[in-house]
């Protein structure tokens, strides 16, 4: 009895380890499958990629490579370092954070970029239909930058300088008004073309253009920008005339001016202006007006202004002084003198045929 006691012990315990073991190793089993499977989906977050994109182009930005990675359409003016160097300014001193927002559909995810509290960028992640590992199942879908090319620059400047923006010579597609006479325009002869203006738009620039200009003669030009119309004006760089023509146009000038106070003849004023001018006819005709009985007249503060050569024959220059009037030793009269001379080339020698008075 005690025998078959024991048999039954060993029987009972042998079943008992057994299906201990069974339940261990299904224990095991499962808790394997489990983790492989919640390993498995761990990995195929899309956490893990977004932070994988964030890393490798946001951390620090590579805006050169996300430049590559979408169009981006900028002038012929701005260039790829121009984006690169306008991105950097928008996120300098700031912290680079990212976040996931909604992005309405399952298959897509989205993230944006933050500098400080600022959006800057965003890329998406799409699912993939077959991958390969766990980590495949979110790739790059889209990414994208955040910019603004709301810089815009008007520009008025002669029809006869070449303009660089940015280095980059302005085409005449940019015109906005081309051929803008000025007073000159009137007064040259035929053939001969005057002072003209030409007036530029250009619009959807990211960063503040550098303007630069070279005039007729090559030599650089500047700007002077007009608050009230918000444009740059370009600057004539005159012409300097020899101090052989510097004589002339002054002998011309004051022998104008003496005539109108009877101090110079009508000869001497054929000596400087073209007899069939209509000017030299308006002045010779017209009632001399600043006379009055003088012992003498002498002329200060003399200037030469505004010199500018049309062609090899033509020529204007503005001519300033003070002519005072002694009507006696002890009193004068003040007759400030400021007129543009117009000159041209007539058997070699200069003759005024146009004449305008500045005050």
């Amino acid at each position: 009895m005690k025998k078959n006691l024991n048999i039954s012990k060993i029987v009972f315990y042998s079943i008992y380890a057994f299906i201990t073991l069974l339940l261990i190793g299904g224990i095991i089993f499962v808790s394997l499958k489990l983790y492989n499977y919640l390993d498995k989906y761990e990995r195929s977050l899309d956490k893990y990629e977004a932070e994988e994109i964030f890393n490798e182009y946001f951390s620090p930005c590579k805006f050169d490579k996300l430049y590559d990675m979408q169009e981006i359409s900028l002038t012929e003016f701005e260039s790829k370092n121009d984006f690169v160097s306008y991105m950097e300014k928008q996120i300098e001193g700031k912290t680079i954070t990212y976040r996931e927002v909604p992005a309405g559909l399952g298959q897509i995810k989205k993230y944006r970029i933050y500098a400080d509290k600022t959006y800057f960028s965003e890329f998406t992640l799409t699912e993939n239909s077959n991958p390969a590992t766990p980590e495949d199942t979110w790739i790059l879908d889209t990414i994208s930058l955040v910019y603004s090319t709301d810089e815009s620059i008007k520009i008025k400047a002669f029809t006869t300088s070449k303009l660089s923006l940015n280095g980059v010579e302005i085409n005449d597609s940019h015109i906005t008004e081309n051929n803008i006479r000025t007073e000159s325009c009137s007064r040259v002869p035929e053939g001969v073309n005057g002072i003209m203006y030409c007036e530029y738009s250009i619009d959807n620039l990211l960063l503040k253009p550098i303007l630069t200009a070279t005039d007729r003669n090559g030599n650089e030009s500047t700007f002077v920008f007009d608050e009230e119309t918000q444009t740059y004006v370009e600057q004539m760089n005159y012409d300097i005339p020899t101090e052989e023509l510097k004589a002339h146009i002054q002998n011309a000038a004051q022998t104008y001016a003496k005539y109108m106070t009877l101090d110079a003849t009508l000869y001497s004023m054929s000596r400087y202006f073209d007899t069939k001018s209509k000017i030299y006819k308006s002045i010779t005709t017209t009632e001399i007006q600043w006379f009055t009985p003088h012992i003498g007249y002498e002329f200060k503060d003399i200037e030469f202004k505004e010199y500018y050569i049309y062609d090899e024959n033509t020529f204007s220059v503005r001519y300033v002084c003070n002519q005072y009037i002694y009507r006696t030793s002890t009193e004068s009269h003040l007759f400030p003198l400021d007129i543009t001379l117009y000159f041209k080339n007539i058997n070699g020698t200069y003759y005024i045929f146009d004449l305008i008075s500045n005050v």
